[in-house]
C-alpha cells in the first residue's frame, strides 16, 4: 500500500473533457499501436493527425493535454517531462486540425515503459485477471513488485495488466508547477 500514495493517474478535466479528438485517417499509421507495450520507433514515418470529433469548433483551444484514444500533450507538457529523461516514454509530433486552422506543436505520448504492478488482493476488479478480462474497479500497487524497480525507471509507467498510466508524486509535482491546462490527477489509493 505504500505506493499506492505516491502514485497518480492522468485524466483530463472539464477544460479538455469539452472536446473529443480522434486520430484522422491521415495520421501516420505507425501511430495505430500507441497502446502497445513495446518500442515504436521503426514504425512512425510522419506527423500524427488528430481532428475534433465533438464539441464546439468555433471555440476550440487546445489544452495541454488531451485524453485521446492515446495522450496528446503539448511541447510545455512534453519540456516538464524532458529533465526526468524517462525510460519508456516516446513523443511523436502530433498536428490538430480544426478546418483551416493547424497547431503542430502537440505530441502522442507512447509510454511503453510497463509494469505487472496491480496487487491481486487489494485490487478490486469486474471479470478475471485471467487472459486480462477485466474492468478495474478499485486499484492498488503491489510494493513486491515495484520495490524491485528503481525509481528512475518507474517515474512514469503503464501497468501491464490493464492501460493505466501511473506518474510518480516527483513528476506530478513538476506538471502541477508548470500550470499546464487540460489535465488533472487522481492518486491511486483515492481513485476508482
Amino acid at each position: 500500500m505504500k505506493y499506492d500514495s505516491q502514485y497518480y493517474i492522468l485524466r483530463e478535466n472539464h477544460e479538455s473533457g469539452a472536446y473529443m479528438l480522434d486520430m484522422a485517417e491521415n495520421s501516420d499509421e505507425g501511430l495505430d499501436h500507441l497502446m502497445s507495450l513495446w518500442f515504436l520507433k521503426n514504425h512512425v514515418f510522419g506527423p500524427g493527425v488528430v481532428e475534433i470529433t465533438e464539441g464546439n469548433r468555433a471555440k476550440f483551444q487546445p489544452c495541454d493535454y488531451h485524453e485521446t484514444a492515446e495522450q496528446l500533450v503539448s511541447e510545455k507538457f512534453r519540456q516538464v517531462l524532458a529533465p526526468f529523461n524517462l525510460p519508456g516514454v516516446d513523443f511523436y509530433q502530433t498536428n490538430i486540425v480544426n478546418g483551416d486552422k493547424i497547431w503542430s506543436e502537440h505530441y502522442y505520448m507512447h509510454i511503453w515503459n510497463h509494469h505487472q504492478a496491480i496487487h491481486k488482493k487489494r485490487s478490486e476488479i469486474s471479470g478475471t485477471y485471467v487472459g486480462g478480462r477485466f474492468t478495474l474497479l478499485k486499484l492498488s500497487l503491489d510494493e513486491k513488485v515495484l520495490d524491485q524497480v528503481p525509481l528512475e525507471k518507474r517515474l512514469v509507467f503503464t501497468l501491464e495488466e490493464k492501460p493505466v498510466f501511473l506518474f510518480h508524486e516527483s513528476v506530478v509535482a513538476a506538471l502541477r508547477a508548470a500550470d499546464l491546462s487540460g489535465l488533472d490527477f487522481r492518486r491511486v489509493d483515492s481513485w476508482s
